[in-house]
């Protein structure tokens, strides 16, 4: 089998996209029509696999005999193609296919960053926080069953990601990136009480009491309106103080 010639990336968080020789332009985009891109897509997010899975789960809706006969269709465009690209895209057996291993991967690079953030190792740098706090949705408008599971389950991971992040700026005193982990955090989920914890907390440390109040009394409005719950006891005794003190000060302006 060749050798790829230049560095060859898959983008499948954002749009999909293929590149050889590190661009992202226009000279070295790969363009593919959509049965390749969603083969390529599988394999990359669920690696080596059997013929057979891979036919059933991209063609879910039609019969084996025509879902095999669509995946060896998408298996000869591409090997068409291999004059027009790099190398390879793919390793192809009788019986599996595989994503060929030289192939980078936008959406492995952001598991190990994940991976490192959440487990909080020393490995943990600066490059896994901005790969974490870049990342993109995958395939957006792909509906697939597959790609939104596996979009939910990189979302999940995302958020326990930004979760660590988050805690560990806070702890270090660094709070604009503390606020802008737990902040992205949020976005994930608008509920996800540590993420507003660490807002809090953080604005608290910066002396921004006015901040912290507001937006512990967001949260606890959105609680109560969407769950019918209060804030935990941790996230309460948090706050307390500055709550009792504002109050106060209400009933004094009130009084006058």
């Amino acid at each position: 089998m060749r050798k790829f010639s230049g560095d060859v990336q898959l983008h499948l968080l954002g749009d999909w996209f293929l590149t050889f020789d590190g661009g992202r332009d226009d000279r070295s985009a790969v363009e593919l029509p959509s049965g390749p891109q969603h083969l390529i897509a599988f394999l990359a997010l669920h690696g080596r696999c059997a013929r057979t899975q891979a036919a059933a789960t991209l063609w879910p809706d039609h019969p084996e005999q025509v879902a095999t006969s669509r995946l060896r269709g998408v298996l000869w465009r591409l090997r068409h193609r291999h004059g027009d690209l790099p190398a390879p895209l793919l390793e192809i057996s009788d019986a599996s296919l595989a994503l060929a291993k030289d192939i980078g991967v936008d959406v492995h690079r952001f598991r190990s960053a994940a991976d490192l953030l959440i487990r909080g190792t020393t490995e943990a740098d600066e490059d896994a926080a901005a790969t974490v706090l870049d990342s993109a949705e995958l395939l957006p408008g792909w509906y697939d069953d597959w790609v939104l599971a596996a979009r939910e389950r990189l979302q999940h991971l995302r958020l326990g990601a930004l979760d660590a992040l988050a805690c560990k700026r806070q702890a270090q005193r660094r709070g604009h990136e503390a606020l802008q982990a737990a902040r992205a955090a949020t976005l994930i989920e608008p509920l996800h009480e540590s993420a507003h914890r660490t807002i809090v907390q953080t604005h608290v440390d910066n002396g921004d009491i006015v901040e912290a109040v507001e937006h512990y009394e967001k949260f606890r409005v959105m609680l109560d309106r969407e769950l019918g719950l209060p804030p935990s006891e941790r996230f309460t005794y948090l706050i307390q103080r500055y709550l009792d003190g504002a109050r106060h000060r209400g009933r004094g302006v009130r009084s006058r």
